[in-house]
């Protein structure tokens, strides 16, 4: 009933590994809640939130790009193993706000990626790399929901269990204080 109701939105299915998945979501979370997962490290975590390519699209604090949520305050706003799953399984829960399209064109290109419409009605279209591609209200045949998410799968098949421990570390620490504070008041001398 759900699929015919809701077409363009993602099977209701528990999400499964994929073939080449290196871990599994019950393996990370042995790992991290053992003696050894306890010892993530958080600065060497923002090492790897660049390394695992994380900071191409999401930002933490002043690192990382805004195609993707901002991750500053994630460890506030969900639990260790919700974001487990949407690095994991990043096609299974997607934001409208973050949702993959893909524009038609009349010449018969195909431009996939998250769509913002300009004031003159041409698309907008951000891709995975980070560019940007405009097709203008003329060109485009149409534009739909993706059922996949730009957040490609298979982020931690490149990583260890240490890594992926100091990478969650890097997640769960406090945001970094900003810098810009108001100057405060210099004494005179006179009273």
């Amino acid at each position: 009933w759900f699929a015919k109701k809701y077409p363009n939105e993602p099977e209701a299915t528990l999400p499964k590994n994929g073939a080449d998945d290196k871990y599994t979501l019950e393996q990370i979370e042995k790992f991290l809640g053992g003696s050894e997962g306890a010892l993530g490290n958080a600065p060497r975590g923002e090492k790897l939130f660049a390394k695992a390519r994380c900071a191409a699209c999401h930002r933490f604090g002043q690192q990382g790009e805004s195609l993707g949520p901002d991750l500053t305050t994630v460890a506030r706003r969900f639990q260790r193993r919700e974001i487990l799953e949407s690095i994991l399984y990043p096609s299974q829960v997607i934001s409208d706000q973050y949702a993959t399209k893909i524009v038609h064109t009349q010449d018969g290109r195909t431009v996939t990626g998250v769509v913002g419409m300009e004031a003159d009605g041409a698309a907008l279209v951000l891709l995975s790399t980070g560019e940007k591609v405009k097709v203008p209200k003329e060109q485009i045949e149409e534009i739909v929901v993706s059922k996949m998410s730009t957040m490609p799968a298979g982020l931690f098949n490149t990583l260890t269990l240490a890594e992926i421990a100091d990478l969650m570390a890097y997640l769960n620490a406090p945001p970094p204080e900003n810098l810009t504070r108001r100057r405060e008041e210099q004494p005179t001398g006179k009273r």
